[in-house]
């Protein structure tokens, strides 16, 4: 069975989307039967570490990343004409969101030729503080959006969250499913005190201060700015950041500030093992990738209400406050001074929240329930699946 996978990046942009693609390839292509071929734009280097996968840059501006800060590379007529060539020799194609220039092109040239399409919508609304990016996101997911998980032949969502946002706008030609994604829990491994204190004094962290930790994107839909103001409040906290972006921590001026650049996979282990608690206020995600990290690394998490609506399974687990209201930093700050007046509350967490990802959250898992939809889809698309919908 041959699939061809599109995305807008490949992992090395680092972003959660494409980092799911990857995995999910990876673990796919240890089935005997499985071909992948993955299409995304020469904005970065292409994974060579996954035995079978087959990459094909395509020549891409990532002008508009560059200038507004938003992901979205534009392809060369070249590389739409290689899509088109490639679409022909697929039995299944999949894309990850529909929103990129890739994506729709994928869309299109999938319907002309009469091709199998499987969608994974990851993002529903985003409630950027600009009321235009706020009014043009909902005109689309309403409009284009609507009309391409109307249109696919499989529409798989990441979240409950994001399949009852667009559930609640459209139709779908067969059952939505929804199938959260994996965590490697080969990597991202829970570590006794003892280990704990190792790692602090080997990053150079502070053994006897709580760690709060951030994960992701230094972008304003990852709640930089409250947390920027939450680091002003509460200096006796050790905050540390990794990750990248416009609006980078260093510049605060805060010296209870840390950030460890250019680290991924293994290298952000040690990090979530250290950490007392993962703090992330952002808005509009399904349910992001570094939540299940942390928590499979047994460190609490406190996130955004409606994120954590995104998994009731985990909801006993996990801390939240809502982020879309007016007194936000207000609300955050009782939350975290309720949380210091009780640490112990973080401390009889780690070992529930570890055990909970470690046997919920499985790249093998959901790689085979995407295999059974590919499979069946391929053979017949009269197809009936009995895959989990919690």
């Amino acid at each position: 069975m041959k699939i061809l996978l599109v995305t807008h990046y490949y992992p090395e942009h680092r972003g959660g989307v494409e980092i799911v693609a990857g995995q999910l390839s990876e673990y796919l292509l240890k089935q005997d039967n499985i071909e992948i071929t993955w299409m995304a734009s020469n904005v970065d280097p292409y994974p060579s570490d996954i035995a079978g996968l087959k990459c094909l840059s395509m020549t891409a501006s990532n002008l508009i990343e560059n200038k507004v800060k938003i992901p979205y590379p534009i392809w060369s007529l070249p590389s739409l004409f290689k899509l088109w060539q490639e679409i022909k020799k697929a039995n299944i194609i999949h894309i990850h969101d529909y929103l990129y220039m890739s994506n729709l092109a994928t869309f299109v040239f999938a319907k002309i030729q009469k091709k199998t399409l499987v969608i994974t919508q990851h993002i529903g609304f985003i409630p950027y503080d600009s009321p235009l990016f706020r009014g043009l996101l909902s005109f689309l997911n309403s409009t284009l959006g609507c009309f391409i998980l109307r249109y696919v032949d499989q529409t798989i969502f990441i979240s409950e969250v994001v399949q009852k946002y667009f559930s609640e706008k459209t139709s779908f030609r067969r059952p939505a499913l929804m199938i959260p994604n994996g965590v490697d829990t080969d990597i991202y491994v829970p570590a006794n005190t003892k280990k704990r204190k190792e790692n602090r004094q080997k990053l150079g962290i502070s053994v006897e201060k709580n760690v709060f930790l951030f994960v992701g994107r230094f972008v304003e839909k990852k709640g930089l700015p409250i947390i920027e103001k939450l680091a002003q409040k509460f200096p006796s906290l050790e905050w540390i950041f990794a990750g990248w972006g416009p609006l980078d921590p260093e510049t605060w001026g805060l010296s209870n500030v840390r950030v460890f650049r250019d680290r991924r996979g293994t290298q952000l282990t040690p990090l979530y093992q250290v950490a007392d608690l993962l703090v992330l206020p952002s808005k509009g995600e399904g349910f992001p990738l570094v939540v299940q990290e942390a928590m499979a690394c047994g460190t609490p998490v406190l996130i955004g209400s409606e994120t954590a609506k995104a998994c009731t399974a985990a909801q006993h687990l996990i801390l939240s406050e809502a982020v879309e209201v007016e007194d936000v930093i207000g609300l955050w700050s009782t939350k975290i001074s309720n949380i210091l007046d009780d640490l112990s509350y973080l401390s009889d967490l780690r070992e529930p929240v570890a055990d909970f990802a470690q046997q919920y959250w499985s790249w093998t898992k959901c790689s085979q329930e995407y295999y059974q939809i590919f499979e069946a889809l391929n053979e017949s698309k009269n197809y009936k699946l009995n895959v989990r919908q919690e």
